[in-house]
């Protein structure tokens, strides 16, 4: 079960709750009041820190969490008729009227709200406010100690939401739950008064008695508050009056009943005795730790709490999208990343495939050129093969029109079968060498021609620089036609 200490202060003491949270009951477990000495410290905070210290270290209380509730002296308020608005907008409103109206608010201060009131007009709203200086003082104070603050709420508030949550078991058979109750709540010198109506929180008063007279001028504050009334249009009358503590407050009881309407009910509420409370202590003037017992109940109702100034209400932030921008950026990122390591194993598995590629190309190339030249023997003997060309024939013939040896004289002769550059010839003859004239070279041609069988390509001959008796070169080529 956890266990959570509870606290709220004036001037001269401070009130503790120890208690353990079962469901949605509340275990007392210790309750009490420990004075606080001032004139030792340099500031009050001090003071009840070294109080609360004092405190855990004698009755052996652990680390826990630390339920704090704030009085009127810590607290700035300001009640406030806005015009229609979203409820998103209304801590942006609160927060300008604040600044304009409070002396000495900065914007760095937590500001909380309660809405007293919905209607087509706007809402009335509970704007509360602290220092943050004061709220930075308080963390660092507790924290030190080793009770780190889990809430930091309202003492009024706190002495509300007790009832609230109680309305059903308060009230009688007869009576019903959602009409207006006053709701009294006396801390020293230091009075609440909040007004209930249709279970919410509908207006809320706090004020400090003078040193005189305490009673009767309380009296007359219940007095006024309950003639008063709601604000609004045809608001329903406050028949109801409870007050934490006892009826051992004679005094008190005895001015009440001479205020009293006869349709008021009076009722004395010690918070010790509610159906979700529980202790084994019997606890002096009960009436005072009512906010107390009210934030433990608030704790174990796992609901969010009406007043939190560590955790106040706030407007929605705007979405901030550097989260995704970021995301987006590192899931590209990790895309990118991917897409390169898979590429360059994919480009090193290519290379590595492309040298063995290469590897065989040479391997097969030079094959190639170590078989190329029988190839080419293959390949002009299949040719001539093909033509069927009787090769002794054309010698032959060429022989019977060839001129005299001391006309021509030939020194190459090259024998090549297929078309070559005539499309009709099966074979070429290449003949090179010397002649006597250039006019034996065009009889030559003309003793070819005539057969029909041959085709010679007349080149001019060239000069021989020697002379003699041959002073021309001749390059010319002979084919045999089909």
């Amino acid at each position: 079960m956890a266990r959570f200490l509870a606290i709220d202060w004036d001037e001269t003491e401070f009130r503790y709750a120890v208690a353990t949270l079962q469901n949605e009951r509340i275990i007392v477990r210790d309750v009490g009041v420990v004075p606080i000495d001032g004139e030792e410290f340099d500031s009050p905070l001090d003071a009840l820190a070294m109080a609360v210290h004092s405190l855990c270290k004698e009755e052996k209380i652990g680390n826990c969490p630390l339920l704090i509730s704030l009085g009127r002296n810590e607290v700035e308020w300001l009640q406030q008729k806005l015009p229609p608005c979203k409820e998103t907008e209304i801590p942006l409103l609160l927060k300008n009227q604040v600044l304009r109206e409070i002396s000495g608010s900065t914007e760095a201060d937590p500001i909380d709200y309660l809405i007293l009131e919905n209607s087509a007009e706007g809402p009335r709203v509970l704007a509360l406010t602290i220092s943050q200086t004061f709220r930075k003082s308080l963390l660092r104070t507790f924290r030190s100690l080793g009770y780190p603050p889990m809430r930091v709420g309202f003492r009024a508030i706190n002495a509300a939401e007790l009832v609230l949550h109680n309305l059903t078991q308060i009230h009688e058979d007869d009576e019903d739950p959602a009409e207006s109750h006053l709701v009294v709540n006396t801390v020293g010198n230091d009075v609440d008064l909040i007004i209930i109506a249709d279970r919410r929180i509908a207006a809320v008063r706090s004020f400090r008695l003078p040193a005189e007279y305490q009673q009767k001028n309380l009296a007359e504050e219940i007095e006024r508050t309950l003639t008063i009334g709601l604000e609004g249009d045809n608001p329903a009358p406050v028949r109801h009056l409870i007050v934490f503590g006892e009826e051992t407050n004679v005094e008190l009881l005895e001015l009440l009943h001479y205020f009293s309407k006869s349709d008021w009910t009076i009722r004395f509420l010690n918070p010790f005795t509610l159906p979700t409370v529980s202790t084994n202590k019997s606890v002096h003037d009960p009436g005072k730790f009512a906010p107390l017992i009210g934030s433990l109940l608030i704790q174990t109702q796992k609901t969010t709490p009406s007043i939190d100034f560590l955790h106040p209400k706030e407007a929605p932030k705007p979405p901030n999208y550097t989260r995704s921008i970021l995301l987006t950026f590192v899931l590209l990122l990790i895309v990118c990343f991917g897409l390169y390591h898979w590429n360059q194993t994919d480009i090193a598995r290519m290379e590595a495939d492309l040298a063995e590629v290469k590897e065989e190309y040479n391997k097969v190339s030079a094959a190639l050129q170590r078989l190329m030249p029988s190839r080419n023997v293959l390949w002009q003997s299949q040719t001539w093969e093909s033509q069927s060309v009787v090769w002794l024939d054309i010698l032959k013939d060429l022989s019977e029109v060839l001129p005299s040896g001391t006309d021509l004289v030939v020194e190459q002769m090259t024998l090549t079968t297929g078309p070559g550059n005539h499309s009709r010839a099966v074979g070429s003859i290449s003949l090179s060498g010397m002649v006597r004239d250039p006019s034996v070279l065009m009889e030559l041609q003309n003793r070819l021609q005539a057969s029909g069988r041959y085709q010679m390509l007349y080149q001019s001959p060239s000069p021989n620089p020697a002379g003699g008796g041959y002073p021309w070169f001749f390059r010319t080529t002979i084919y045999r036609l089909q």
